[in-house]
This record gives structure tokens, sequence and C-alpha cells, in this order.
């Protein structure tokens, strides 16, 4: 998931934690205001009473829903009570339903004695305020919600450009190329050290790539003449006629070996020649003329196996590619499949304008992990150095090529898309 979604995610959760929590304390706040508002009202009304007994010298009469509301009693406690606001709910028959009322009773002195006065206002339901909390609440959240939508859409583009700048250029990083990450008009202190420490990193890479491309490209070199001379003395001491039997075995054995030493060596090489880019520029070739060659040269081989060929060329694959490059992507492929088949098998090639499938049926156990690794090979194929497959997937790499196997029970196919 996209940090930008994750963030909106977690801003929308926090916002509704804090809504809810927050939904007690606002209404907690509006009653606070409506009372404070209603008390000064009914201390008016106070104020105003206490002048109409001055000028009187007596208190109005009890009315509690026209414009007085007002209502007391005479009490012979010379006690004064002090003012005391409280809520209260009465059922008025005009409107025909509960109001609240909030109230204020105190002792009122008379020249005919003292009185209980309860002074009442029209205060704001409880449901009332509930619902306004409500409403008012779910408003904000939806229109932040909203807000937030184009709102973080437009400032995290903004905010994380420099960071899509560093991982587009990551992406496109060749070890080959030794140019740097840079990233513009960028404000962001964490985004430049970001870059600076990738430089940092890239340099090490490339400065150990290349010393690890250098020595593997020297040390194939170097092993080719001392296995040469190898293999020439191999040769000289098989014609010597005192050779015993065993004799004969040992020097056919260490023959094997010296011979596996130089496919090996060949390989490493053409690996690091390939990753290394030093094949000049392609040209535009087919596959089907390579395949074709392929198997006129292998038919005496393929005759032996008894294995059987089914071409089927839908179109021409064509690529633009180095005719050695070509040779050895279709070579390594189609040996690979004559290797690993069985005998009396089938060797099937399916060719079409954007893909290049071949598929043959096996015997042996096909070895787990990632079958383009180096050195991966059948257990039982003790000949073979298992670097193929890996030429064929750093061909593919260089190449901008997908590959991909598809394996059934019997069958093992490889298929390569433009």
């Amino acid at each position: 998931m996209k940090l930008v979604k994750i963030y909106r995610r977690y801003t929308l959760v926090t916002l509704a934690l804090v809504i809810v929590l927050g939904g007690g304390l606002f209404y907690n706040i509006i009653m606070f205001f409506v009372h404070k508002s209603d008390n000064h009202t009914l201390l008016e009304f106070k104020e105003n009473l206490e002048l109409y007994v001055q000028d009187k010298g007596r208190l109005p009469g009890n009315n509690l829903l026209n414009k007085g509301r007002i209502t007391h009693y005479p009490t012979d406690n010379d006690a004064i009570m002090e003012p005391v606001f409280s809520d209260t709910v009465v059922f008025s028959a005009f409107k025909g339903e509960n109001v609240v009322y909030r109230t204020l009773t105190y002792t009122q002195p008379t020249p005919q004695g003292n009185a209980v006065v309860t002074l009442w206002q029209t205060s704001m339901d409880t449901e009332d305020i509930i619902s306004v909390v409500i409403i008012s609440l779910l408003s904000f959240f939806m229109l932040y919600a909203l807000f937030s939508l184009w709102w973080n859409r437009w400032f995290m583009r903004k905010l994380w450009y420099p960071f899509y700048q560093i991982l587009n250029q990551l992406n496109k990083m060749d070890m080959t190329d030794r140019s740097r990450i840079e990233i513009i008009n960028c404000s962001v202190d964490e985004f430049n050290e970001l870059t600076n420490a990738a430089n940092r990193m890239l340099q090490r890479i490339n400065d150990d790539y290349t010393t690890l491309q250098g020595l593997t490209e020297t040390t194939s070199h170097e092993l080719q003449t001392p296995l040469s001379v190898i293999k020439a003395k191999i040769e000289i001491i098989q014609q010597d006629s005192s050779n015993s039997q065993k004799q004969m075995e040992q020097i056919k054995s260490l023959e094997m070996a010296v011979d596996r030493l130089i496919r090996l060596n060949r390989f490493l090489l053409t690996i690091a020649r390939i990753n290394n880019n030093q094949f000049p520029a392609g040209e535009e070739l087919s596959l089907n003329s390579f395949v074709d060659d392929f198997l006129f040269s292998y038919a005496d081989f393929l005759d032996i196996k008894e294995i059987s060929i089914e071409k089927e060329y839908s179109g021409d694959f064509v690529l633009n590619i180095h005719p050695q490059l070509a040779e050895m992507l279709v070579s390594n492929l189609l040996s690979n499949a004559i290797r690993y088949n069985i005998k009396g098998g089938l060797l099937k090639i399916h060719i079409t304008a954007t893909s290049f499938k071949v598929m043959n049926t096996y015997g042996n156990i096909i070895p787990q992990g990632n079958l383009f690794a180096r050195f991966k090979r059948s257990p039982g194929e003790k000949d073979s150095v298992g670097l193929g497959l890996s030429i064929v997937d750093s061909i593919c790499s260089k190449n901008n090529l997908k590959i991909e196997t598809d394996i059934s029970e019997k069958e093992f196919a490889i298929v390569i898309r433009q």
C-alpha cells in the first residue's frame, strides 16, 4: 500500500476518534454557554422584579407561560435563600410537548413579608443540543474527508515529488553507469540526506562491481592458457602406448575434469562480457533462422535420443540484438531442452511475433529455487556446469526481454516475451 493511502487512513481514523471523544466535550461546552446565557437573562429578570417590588410594594401575579414567567409563594422563614439555578421540564399545553426551563429560585423581601420566588426562562432541549452536536461534527468530518482527499493528493504529490524523483532514478540505475542521483528544488532536509546516502551507497557498489568485474574477466583470461596447456599435455600422454588400462582410465577422468573447467571458464567469461556490455550494437535479427540452423546442426544427436521435433512459427521473433548473443540465446535454450529431455521425448518450439517458447519432456528432477541462478543443475547431470540458463537470463535482462517458466508433471517450458 502506498504511503499516501496509509497516511490518509490513519488521519481519518484519528479524526474519527477525536470527534467521538470530543463530542462529549463539545456538548458540555454548548451547555455551559447556554446556561450562562439563560442565567444572565434570569438575573436580569431578578433585577427587574426587585425594581417592580420597590415601585409597586408587592409581587406581580403568578404567570408561568405568559411574559412574566414568574411563580412565587409566601414563606414564614426569615432566613434569606441564596439564588439557586436549576433545570426543569414542564409540559406546555400550547406546544403539546415538554419544554425545558432554566429556573432561578431565591427569597424576595416584600412589605408583606418574605416570598420564595422562582423565575423561569425557556432553554434549549438536551435532545436538540445532542442533535446539533452530532450534525455539526458529522458535517465537519465529511467536509474534512472530502477536502483532505483533494488536499492530500495535491500536497502529498508536491511534498513527495523529490522522493519519487529518487525512486525513479534508482529504478533506472545501471551498475555500469556511474551517474549520480539528483533532485531538483528540494527544500526537505530528509530527502537531501537520503540523496547523499544513496549516492554514497551507489559509489561503493560501483567500485565493488568494477573490482569484481575486472577480477572475473582477468581470472577467466588467465585460466585459459594453463587449461589449454593441461589439455594438450593430456592428449600427448594419451598417445603413449605404454599406458596401462588403469592409467588410461585415470587420464580419461582427468581429461573430463579439464574439459569441464574449460567450459566453466568459457561460460563465466561469456556472462562477464554480457554483463559488461562488451558486445557491439545489435541489429534486427529473427530468431527463427537461428533455431533452424541449430536443429540442423544437432540433427544426429536428436536422432540418437529419438527426440521428435514440433515447430510452430506464427510469426518472426525479431530482436535488435548482436548476432553472437542471438546465437547463444537460442543455443543455450535448445541445448538445455535436449540435454534434459528423455529418450523418445518431444521438443516443441512455438514462435510468434512477441513470444519464443521452448518446451521439452523431462525425466530428471527439476532443482528447487531460481532455475536461472548460476550453477543450478539437476542432481543427475554431473557434466553440466549449470550456467546455460544463467547466460539466457543475462541476455534477456540486457535486451529488456521477459523470461518465465511453465512446468507441468511431464513437460518443462521456457517462454521469452518482448
